[in-house]
């Protein structure tokens, strides 16, 4: 029996290996260095899986008659996800335009309710981000559309 055997079973005690330094051209390299390595390649790992996400969290732009005429005083709005956080916004729009934006606001929008028929429903909720950019900086949202 599975349950039983945790109880009676003697647990036996992992050995610990011994890491040996690694021996190149004559000088031996300490393992601290070779942790660093990993701990450098895992930050790098990290770093791309951000960038990797920005087509997760900028879901599309917005295109509305309100958002083409605050685009005149450079605010830019999107649909993001709802689980997105003003930095991981700030950092897609950095890596999918270019351009750091100067402030973020984000608004949560309820969806309406709908009828098909006589049948009631309810759009999804959603959010999106208005994104002002400083002086001097544009982002084309509009090409394709």
């Amino acid at each position: 029996m599975g349950f039983l055997d945790k109880f009676t079973k003697a647990r036996k005690k992992p050995e610990l290996e011994k890491t040996k330094p690694q021996i190149k051209f004559g000088k031996v390299e300490k393992d601290v260095k070779i942790k660093e390595e990993k701990k450098e390649e895992i930050k790098k790992a990290k770093k791309n899986l951000l960038h990797s996400n920005a087509h997760k969290v900028l879901v599309h732009p917005l295109v509305s008659e309100k958002a083409a005429m605050a685009e005149a005083n450079s605010v830019y709005t999107f649909v993001i996800d709802r689980k997105a956080s003003k930095d991981a916004v700030r950092q897609a729009i950095n890596d999918v335009y270019g351009v750091s934006p100067d402030r973020v606001r984000m608004i949560n929008v309820e969806g309406k309710k709908a009828r098909h028929g006589r049948s009631l429903g309810r759009r999804g909720d959603w959010r999106k981000a208005l994104i002002t950019l400083k002086k001097g900086q544009t982002i084309s949202t509009h090409e394709g559309v």
